[in-house]
C-alpha cells in the first residue's frame, strides 16, 4: 500500500466543508492504519435506484488505536461491521461483531482492544441504499443512471471531486492506496458490469442477475475504482507498443456507437504510443489498458479511462478528451499528488501534454516549424481566462473542493491552464528539449530499472517539492523563486518595460505575497523580428534596441507573463 504519514494531514482544527468533499484532514483514527486490500461485492438495483454492498478491507495498524475512522456517504446506510480474524491454534476464521457509530460522512467503528503497530486487520461491512446522483457528472459526481438510444438501461459512476465514499466505504484521501482492489458487481444478466483491472469471469445465477468479477493488483487511488454498466460490445484492436510489446486494447462501448468507435480507434492508440515515447511505458501493463463508454464526459480510471466525448479528432489531429484521460495514466495514477494542495501535477502536467501531443503530430506531418506553431498556437489557446484567485499548488493541506472551486463558487481551471503555462515557462528557461522532457519522465521514472516493473511497484509519489526538485537539476540552478512565484501565491508575476537611450529595460515585478523573492526568468523580445532571449539577473534585464526598430516583449507567447501597464 502506499500510504504517506504526515503530521500536517492530522486534524487539528475544525473548518467548514462541503458535505461531499474528498482528502480532509486526517483524523487520528484514521491516520493510524495503512488501508492495503479492499474487496467491494455490489449489487446494484437499476429499477429501484440502489445498490447493496459488502466491503472487506484489510488494513495494516501503524499507530495504536481503539477505533478505526471510515468515509460513507450519509445516505447508504451500514447494518453490520464484523472483523474477521483468526483462531487461535486452529488457523480457523471466525467473525466478530463490532460496535459502530455514524456521524455525518464518517464511520467510525471500535476494535473493543488498542490494536497494535504492525497488526493485521481485516473488517467485513455491510451497507447498501439509494447513492448520490451525479448532478453533474463527472465534476459533481455519484451515480449516472439513464439510457442508450434504444432505452436499455447503463449506469455509471464518477467520485474524483466527492471521493470513493459515494459508493463504498473507504478511507477517503489521496495518501492511501490500496495496493489492490477486487470488484465483483451483480446486475441484469442482460448487462455487462466492467471495471479495473483484469476480468476474473462472469456467473450467471440464472434468476435474471449475474456477476461479474474484476481485479486490480498494483496500487489504485480510491476515485479511480469505477464501473460501467449497460449493454456494452466490445471494439477490440492490437496495440503495437513503440517499447516493443503487443496487447490487445477493447473499447467498451454501447451499441449506437460502435462504428463510431471503430473509426476512432487508431487515434486512441497513437495515443497511448505517444505517451509512451514520451514519459515511458504505460505502467499498469500487467492489468491491461481498457476504454470504457460513459454518459459522461469522462475520468482517468485506472487501467479503465472514461470516455463520452463526440468520438472525433480536433484540429490538431488527436481526441483530446481520450487523450487528456489517458495522460492521467501517468499524471495522476503513476505519479500521484500525496495530498490535493498539489492536484496540479495531475491536471497541469496532463494539459500541458496536450500541447506537446500537438507538437509531435505536427512535427511528423510538416517538420520542425510546423510543429513549434503548433505548439504556441495550442499554449496560446490555453492562455486565457487564468483566474488569479487562489495559488495553483499552496503549500497547506487541502481537499478536491477546495482545489477546484474559488471562495465565490466558480471553478478553479488554474489546476489546469495556468498550472500548463508554468510547464511551458520552464520549458523556455531550461531551452534544452532534452533536458527538459527528462526532468518530466524522471518524476514518474527515475531510472530504466523502473520502467521495467510491470507490478505497480514503479508507482510513486508527486510533489510539488518534487517538481522543483527535478526541473531544477534540469536548469543546472535552484528555480525555488520562480516556483514560490508562479505557484505559492495566486497573482501573475508583471513585466515592466522602460527605455533609456538605445536600450530597453526589463524589471519583473513580483506580486506583493512574493514580495523579496527573486524571480529571474528570463524574457524573449523580438527586435527588428529577431527573437532574442534577455536575461534577467536579480530581475532586471536590459537589451538594445536602436531607435525606429520595431520590437516586442515575447509576441509569441513562450512565457506566463503579465505586461504593466
Amino acid at each position: 500500500m502506499r500510504l504517506l504519514l504526515a503530521a500536517s494531514l492530522l486534524a487539528v482544527a475544525a473548518s467548514a466543508q462541503a458535505p461531499n468533499d474528498s482528502g480532509l484532514p486526517l483524523e487520528p483514527e484514521q491516520a493510524a492504519f495503512d488501508a492495503t486490500y479492499y474487496d467491494l461485492a455490489l449489487a446494484v438495483d437499476i429499477d429501484a435506484r440502489t445498490i447493496d454492498g459488502t466491503l472487506l478491507m484489510e488494513a495494516r495498524i501503524v499507530q495504536p488505536t481503539a477505533a478505526i475512522l471510515l468515509d460513507l456517504d450519509a445516505p447508504l446506510e451500514v447494518t453490520a461491521v464484523e472483523e474477521v480474524a483468526y483462531v487461535v491454534g486452529s488457523g480457523d476464521e471466525v467473525s466478530l461483531p463490532r460496535a459502530f457509530g455514524r456521524t455525518g460522512n464518517r464511520l467510525r467503528i471500535r476494535l473493543g482492544r488498542t490494536a497494535q503497530p504492525g497488526e493485521g486487520l481485516r473488517l467485513r461491512i455491510a451497507y447498501g441504499g439509494a447513492p448520490r446522483v451525479a448532478p453533474r457528472p463527472p465534476w459533481d459526481g455519484g451515480f449516472t443512471w439513464t439510457e442508450t438510444a434504444d432505452g436499455t438501461p447503463w449506469v455509471a459512476v464518477s467520485c474524483q471531486v466527492q471521493g470513493a465514499d459515494l459508493w463504498w466505504p473507504v478511507k477517503d484521501h489521496p495518501s492511501d492506496e490500496a495496493d489492490s482492489v477486487r470488484v465483483a458487481l451483480t446486475v441484469p444478466s442482460d448487462l455487462r458490469a466492467i471495471s479495473n483491472g483484469v476480468w476474473e469471469g462472469r456467473t450467471d445465477h440464472g434468476d435474471g442477475m449475474a456477476t461479474e468479477r474484476w481485479f486490480v493488483s498494483p496500487p489504485i487511488n480510491n476515485y479511480g475504482v469505477s464501473f460501467g454498466i449497460g449493454p456494452y460490445e466490445t471494439v477490440e484492436m492490437e496495440y503495437q507498443s513503440p517499447l516493443g510489446y503487443t496487447a490487445t486494447v477493447p473499447f467498451f462501448v454501447v451499441p449506437e456507437r460502435v462504428d463510431d468507435a471503430r473509426r476512432q480507434m487508431p487515434s486512441l492508440l497513437a495515443d497511448l504510443d505517444f505517451l509512451e515515447r514520451t514519459f515511458g511505458p504505460y505502467a499498469w501493463r500487467g492489468d491491461g489498458y481498457k476504454i470504457l463508454h460513459t454518459p459522461y464526459l469522462g475520468m482517468e480510471h485506472q487501467s479503465l479511462v472514461a470516455y463520452g466525448s463526440t468520438f472525433e479528432d480536433n484540429d490538431y489531429g488527436f481526441d483530446w478528451l481520450h487523450f487528456h484521460e489517458l495522460a492521467h495514466e501517468w499524471w495522476a495514477n503513476l505519479g500521484s499528488a500525496p495530498d490535493w494542495r498539489d492536484f496540479w501535477v495531475h491536471e497541469s502536467f496532463a494539459s500541458y501534454s496536450e500541447a506537446l501531443r500537438a507538437e509531435d503530430i505536427a512535427l511528423r506531418a510538416g517538420g520542425p516549424e510546423a510543429a513549434e506553431a503548433a505548439y504556441l498556437a495550442f499554449m496560446q489557446g490555453k492562455r486565457n481566462g487564468h483566474r488569479n484567485a487562489i495559488p495553483v499548488a499552496p503549500r497547506e493541506t487541502r481537499t478536491t473542493q477546495q482545489m477546484y472551486a474559488l471562495p465565490d463558487g466558480r471553478s478553479n481551471g488554474d489546476i489546469y491552464v495556468k498550472g500548463a503555462w508554468v510547464i511551458h515557462s520552464l520549458r523556455y528557461l531550461i531551452d534544452d528539449d532534452a533536458r527538459f522532457l527528462a526532468a518530466m519522465r524522471s518524476l514518474l521514472y527515475p531510472s530504466a530499472a523502473h520502467e521495467a516493473v510491470t507490478d505497480g511497484r514503479q508507482a510513486r509519489w508527486v510533489s510539488t517539492d518534487d517538481v522543483l526538485a527535478s526541473f531544477s537539476r534540469a536548469a543546472d540552478r535552484d528555480l525555488s523563486g520562480l516556483f514560490e512565484v508562479y505557484l505559492r501565491q495566486p497573482e501573475t508575476p508583471r513585466l515592466q518595460v522602460d527605455r533609456d537611450g538605445a536600450d530597453l529595460v526589463l524589471r519583473w515585478l513580483v506580486p506583493e505575497a512574493a514580495a523579496g523573492v527573486v524571480f529571474d526568468l528570463p524574457v524573449p523580445v523580438v527586435v527588428g523580428g529577431d527573437e532574442r532571449r534577455v536575461a534577467m539577473p536579480g530581475g532586471v534585464g536590459r537589451t538594445p534596441v536602436p531607435e525606429g526598430v520595431e520590437w516586442a516583449v515575447d509576441p509569441n507567447g513562450r512565457i506566463l507573463v503579465d505586461l504593466a501597464e
